[in-house]
């Protein structure tokens, strides 16, 4: 079957560009009132949202800036702490070096001074603790050099470590080494 439109084709086209909605001025007038209340509403807020955000945004730059000045400062404060921490340790050692430097002549001093007649002394070395090396004419001798050691108030844990009879220059001797401490 065969279709034929027997209305022209130009009215077709004019008929639709005339269709329009034509709303009355009350209903317009009612529904623009709301619109435009709420599209100023909403640039206001969008407004307000803009505005804090460029706030917020220079509040973080500055607080990244003065993140970056405590970072630096926390830097300096740890080399100032390892600086203070490397003086402290060469002031000890410092320290350390001039009670070890006047030991020597005190232990010497002490210990010549509590030598008895008929002892003499063959070496003398001193780490943490002093060992005396020496020779006596009788074993009563050495041990009253020991007894004569153990009553100073400088010296403590004086002990002897061994005594033994031996031959020097033809002589009979006895030969000792003792140990003892320094009191700090």
């Amino acid at each position: 079957m065969i279709k034929i439109n027997l209305l022209p084709e130009r009215k077709v086209k004019k008929e639709r560009k005339k269709v329009e909605i034509k709303l009355s001025g009350e209903i317009g007038k009612k529904l623009a009132i709301p619109i435009v209340i709420t599209l100023v509403i909403l640039l206001a807020i969008f407004a307000y949202c803009e505005s804090t955000k460029s706030s917020l945004e220079k509040q973080i730059d500055e607080q990244k800036k003065k993140l970056e000045l405590l970072q630096k400062k926390i830097q300096e404060v740890k080399k100032f702490e390892a600086m203070n921490k490397d003086i402290e340790e060469k002031t000890k050692l410092i320290e350390n070096l001039k009670k070890m430097q006047s030991a020597p002549v005190s232990i010497l001093s002490i210990v010549v001074k509590k030598l008895p007649d008929g002892v003499w002394l063959t070496g003398l070395s001193f780490n943490d603790v002093v060992t005396v090396e020496g020779m006596g004419f009788s074993n009563l001798n050495v041990v009253q050099f020991v007894e004569n050691l153990k009553a100073t108030q400088e010296l403590q844990d004086v002990y002897l470590v061994e005594s033994q009879q031996t031959e020097f220059e033809k002589q009979n001797v006895y030969k000792f080494t003792l140990k003892f401490k320094l009191k700090v």
